[in-house]
């Protein structure tokens, strides 16, 4: 499938990949934090949550965990990535998108990418574009790399999520990358305003999703692929959210994607940023209320958006594939095979191109409060 951007598309030839050129490519907030930034981190070596950690997810609704993930898992992710923007590049320049090549760090690069084409960034994300109804073929793109899929199957993350649902686990697709360049470099105003792009309106999980996951036990995993400070957009999240239940959401009239809870209903909620380095995660409830700040600073923040609940639970994206990532009951039910999970979203995408599927992808009114809103 042409336009269907997958890992199989991309040149044959590979771009060894060292933590000098990762450094060299996404860039960094200042010299002053280079050192944590990308080498201040190592993986746990410990399996699962500790007492400690479930106490606090099941109190706030979250926690967070630094170093689960090591530069060993991160760097393939980095590789693959390259590879995505340098072919764009070379699409944009053959079709006459860009002008000239870019230059400059990963960042950069990405960030003239999608001001030349503001719909690029879809080429970069890991699920498909979230519309109710038709779509546009030559647009409705996504990415999904071996990189992406071993990430996906990572132990220690799975470790962590086991230490909360149990040892049953699907990878559920409502997925993203978040791919996040400095604010000032996204010229385009909607885009900026896109939450895979800029800063994240508050929201629940559990608002974008079908009632099919209304009683599933859905955790996501947020992976900070870059450092997610205050000054490039970390997340910020209310302690204790969780246990006040589906809070009402407003309709974006500009992104029907993107819903959001409405100022009146926090005014009495404390919030907590989340920072993180680079390789540890944020594991939180579908009920927990959070949002991202914008990135003020002068390079990408990079992050990525995991969901896994119990095998045979609703996912509340029933148009998505889903697979079991991990299995004590079932071991022969694991999906390892990437191709397979490839072939998959390539018949979703066909399915929803053709109309062969006609439900929702994703719910964008139910939780709408025309009163409070």
């Amino acid at each position: 499938m042409d336009k269907f951007f997958c890992r199989d598309e991309l040149p044959d030839e590979t771009i060894p990949v060292t933590l000098g050129k990762i450094l060299q490519g996404l860039g960094t907030l200042g010299t002053t934090v280079i050192a944590g930034y990308f080498f201040g981190v190592s993986g746990t070596g410990r399996r699962g949550l500790s007492v400690n950690q479930l106490e606090a997810f099941e109190r706030d609704g979250f926690v967070v965990v630094d170093g689960l993930l090591n530069d060993r898992d991160l760097v393939p992710i980095y590789d693959e990535y390259e590879l995505i923007l340098e072919d764009q590049i070379g699409r944009m320049l053959a079709a006459g998108a860009l002008r000239q090549r870019p230059v400059g760090t990963f960042g950069d690069r990405y960030a003239a990418v999608i001001t030349a084409d503001p719909q690029a960034h879809r080429r970069f994300n890991i699920s498909l574009p979230l519309i109710n109804g038709p779509v546009d073929a030559d647009s409705y793109l996504m990415h999904c790399g071996p990189a992406v899929f071993d990430l996906l199957r990572h132990p220690s993350i799975l470790d962590a999520v086991e230490s909360v649902i149990g040892p049953e686990i699907a990878s559920n697709p409502v997925q993203q990358m978040r791919m996040k360049p400095a604010e000032a470099q996204v010229v385009d105003e909607t885009l900026r305003r896109h939450s895979n792009v800029g800063a994240t309106t508050w929201h629940q999980d559990i608002v974008a999703l079908l009632p099919d996951a209304d009683d599933s036990q859905i955790v996501t995993v947020w992976v900070a692929l870059t450092d997610a400070l205050i000054e490039n957009g970390c997340l910020v999240s209310i302690p204790g959210s969780h246990r006040l239940g589906p809070q009402v959401h407003c309709a974006n009239q500009e992104l029907a994607s993107e819903p959001y809870v409405p100022p009146a209903v926090l005014s009495e909620l404390k919030e907590r940023p989340l920072p993180v380095r680079r390789g540890g995660i944020v594991l939180f409830d579908k009920l927990n209320v959070h949002r991202a700040l914008p990135n003020r600073s002068k390079s990408m923040r990079w992050s990525a958006d995991l969901r896994y609940n119990p095998i045979g639970q609703g996912t509340g994206r029933p148009a998505f594939p889903t697979f079991a990532a991990r299995s004590a009951r079932t071991p022969g039910l694991v999906l390892t095979e990437f191709e397979v999970w490839k072939d998959r979203w390539d018949a979703a995408r066909e399915a929803i191109v053709s109309r062969t599927y006609t439900d929702r992808v994703f719910e964008d009114v139910r939780w709408n409060d025309e009163v409070v809103c």
